[in-house]
């Protein structure tokens, strides 16, 4: 048998199913969609979390769920390498192949004592080898944008979902990209320390990236009406719905304020992606703008640069967003899967500013339907803020289709439909 194939008959004896929550935890909008699926997960299924950093995990405590933290610990320079090579802005990432085999033994000591019956992770590489060397179902929750049921749609139909195909010449730069998209998606090598690690543990990994770090369940936690008609999902893959972020705690008090206040109301959030430099260039912008702006980039701000930003901008901590509803006139967000899915839920119109490909590619299935618009990372530090922000509040076409948006996601329900995919495979 196996090494660690025994955990199944363990769980057998259990009165209680575990699933193993490792989402890698410097990546807020990881932690939140895992914590959203093990919300709603049944009452006889154990959940637990795991991860390298302290970073974001007082959500899941507060959460109510157990965390292990594991070693070797991640710093936070080391996750912000992790976050950037992950998003395709820098080739730098700190997975040796000595983080890695100290990663996959750290997990391997953990999943012989808990024995779950599934492993759900956001990007986390190493549990692609210590789930697999420990026999046990790996569930990936995941945007769609890059996975593997993209790549190989894209490559059928010769079309990206994310460049516009209006005219004859666009629709040939789209099907050129697409096939490029396929090749260069599944040719690219993994990283050489990651067939290492899994030949020392005896797991054999596909050559392609994106084939190698696909679970044996994917979880698409994206609104089925925005995923491109073309889509036919490959084995392997299921379509959940929407998952963002729902955090505890009660909106501030000033947003009440400020709602009732004469000027409208713009959300500005930027996630884990952002940086201080464009959060300050940003917000210096819109403090030209005739708007009163509510701003949960604390964590991307010093303590000095508080009092260098304008009166009108309101920073805050992480918020309840999804608790703001009608007092929100526009939001601008940095195209994550979480802020998007926020804005389309509230039915806010967004403007938005992907930093990397996957959040290009929802902000542009948003721009296609109606509800939003696009604006480059290298536009957003020289643009006229106050004339864009006043643009976007007099587009009635864009309010108007926000709204047709907000009607269009009631009833999906990511999480829930995520839990009983998972429970499927206990």
């Amino acid at each position: 048998m196996p090494e660690g194939a025994t955990g199944h008959a363990v769980a057998a004896h259990r009165k209680t199913s575990r699933v193993l929550f490792a989402p890698e935890t410097f990546n807020f909008a990881e932690v939140t969609r895992s914590i959203e699926v093990a919300r709603r997960m049944p009452s006889d299924v154990e959940c637990v979390f795991a991860g390298f950093s302290l970073r974001n995990s007082e959500y899941i405590k507060a959460a109510g769920f157990d965390f292990r933290l594991l070693t070797p610990y991640l710093s936070d320079e080391e996750g912000r390498l992790a976050l950037d090579f992950d998003q395709g802005r820098s080739l730098r990432h700190p997975f040796t192949a000595q983080m890695l085999a100290q990663r996959v033994a750290s997990e391997r000591v953990l999943l012989r004592c808990l024995r779950p019956d599934a492993v759900v992770i956001g990007v986390t590489p190493s549990q692609f080898i210590s789930a697999r060397a420990e026999c046990v179902p790996l569930v990936f929750v995941r945007p769609f944008a890059y996975s593997l049921a993209h790549l190989e749609a894209a490559r059928k139909v010769g079309a990206t979902g994310f460049l516009l195909r209006t005219t004859p010449e666009e629709c040939l730069v789209d099907n050129a990209a697409a096939h490029l998209l396929h090749t260069v998606g599944t040719r690219a090598p993994l990283l050489r320390a990651f067939h290492q690690v899994a030949k020392a543990n005896g797991v054999c990994l596909p050559q392609g990236v994106f084939a190698g770090l696909t679970a044996d369940l994917n979880l698409i936690a994206s609104a089925p009406h925005l995923l491109p008609r073309w889509l036919e999902m490959p084995e392997g893959h299921q379509v959940v719905g929407p998952v963002y972020a729902q955090l505890p705690g009660e909106v501030p008090e000033i947003v009440a304020d400020l709602a009732a206040g004469p000027k409208p109301l713009v959300y500005f959030a930027v996630g884990s992606s952002g940086n201080r430099d464009l959060v300050l260039d940003m917000l210096r912008g819109l403090g030209r703008a005739d708007c009163q702006v509510l701003a949960p980039v604390r964590s991307h701000l010093r303590d000095e640069d508080l009092d260098t930003l304008p009166l009108n901008i309101h920073v805050t901590d992480w918020i309840p967003a999804h608790q703001l509803g009608e007092a929100v006139d526009l939001a601008i967000t940095h195209g994550g899967e979480g802020t998007v899915q926020t804005s389309c839920v509230q039915g806010w119109p967004f403007i938005g500013i992907p930093l990397q490909l996957e959040q290009r590619f929802n902000v542009q299935r948003c721009v296609a339907f109606g509800s939003a618009r696009l604006i480059s990372q290298k536009e957003a530090h020289r643009a006229d803020w106050a004339a864009l922000v006043r643009e976007s509040l007099a587009d009635n076409g864009m309010r108007s289709r926000a709204q047709r948006m907000a009607e269009l996601m009631k009833g999906l329900d990511g999480p829930g439909q995520a839990a009983a995919a998972i429970c499927e495979l206990l």
